[in-house]
């Protein structure tokens, strides 16, 4: 996706003209299974994008913080690999202006379940042997998740997990705004380490224990919320706010140009 979350950088600072935007999302390779054309499919795959007559813009850049919805994921998986293993619980926390305004919660059916697996999270085959199937969730789970900003602790992989298993099931992959909590952390306020299970002893607070998805999930929103209170005043759209969290580019080193040196003899 690195093609469209550039093409998403350059909408969000300038509009940009429907027939050049829809030229541009055709030539994405991962969007080629996708009717690009169609605006309202775009925003239920999670792209906040509004039309303005014969321009595009992106809404979260405009958008109060205050305003947005924000969405707070975990996932819990039998294994690391989207595509060698899958989800086996999602949990997620949507909240707008501070408050909660809805949660989201279930376990995956699936009948492969290591032991390290239940060990680390606790969760049983028992639990998974009548869950609903995968399909059902993350029909249901993009159905919640909406065009909200998708945020995580570690947000990549939550998100790009969710995102593969979508497109491995036919339901296209996630476009949706995403926000790190582990870097808008590092950004916010200084502390020894920024693991979720730190950070709740540094806080002084408890939502359970760790390595489920929902408790997860509202540990990461309480950490978001905190980030929040250590906002500065000139942060005030989402697009601000996103790119704020972000870990400062790294400068590339200028390679020394190498000078052949004649041995006299």
């Amino acid at each position: 996706m690195k093609y469209f979350d550039a093409l998403v950088e350059k909408i969000k600072q300038n509009k940009i003209g429907k027939e050049k935007f829809i030229e541009e999302l055709k030539t994405i390779k991962s969007l080629e299974d996708i009717d690009v054309e169609d605006f309202e499919n775009l925003r239920l795959l999670g792209l906040p994008i509004v039309s303005n007559g014969d321009e595009i813009y992106i809404e979260t850049s405009k958008r109060l913080i205050k305003d947005q919805k924000f969405c707070i994921v975990d996932i819990e998986a039998n294994g690391s690999k989207p595509n060698e293993f899958q989800i086996i619980e999602i949990g997620a926390v949507m909240i707008q202006n501070g408050v909660e305004i809805d949660r989201f919660e279930s376990f995956v059916s699936c009948d492969f379940l290591p032991d390290s697996i239940t060990i680390l999270t606790g969760i049983t085959q028992d639990d998974l042997k009548d869950a609903p199937s995968l399909g059902f969730v993350l029909e249901l789970f993009r159905l919640f998740l909406g065009d909200a900003v998708f945020i995580a602790h570690n947000v990549n992989f939550d998100y790009n997990f969710i995102s593969a298993s979508m497109q491995k099931i036919g339901f296209g992959p996630l476009l949706n705004r995403k926000l790190c909590t582990i870097e808008l952390s590092r950004k916010s306020f200084v502390a020894q380490k920024y693991g979720l299970g730190f950070l709740m002893e540094f806080f002084d607070m408890t939502f359970g224990e760790q390595h489920r998805a929902l408790v997860d999930a509202r540990m990461a929103d309480y950490v978001f919320k905190q980030c929040l209170s250590c906002l500065p005043k000139e942060i005030q759209t989402t697009e601000e706010l996103i790119e704020f969290s972000r870990p400062p580019k790294k400068k590339r080193k200028k390679k020394r140009s190498q000078v052949s040196h004649k041995v006299l003899v």
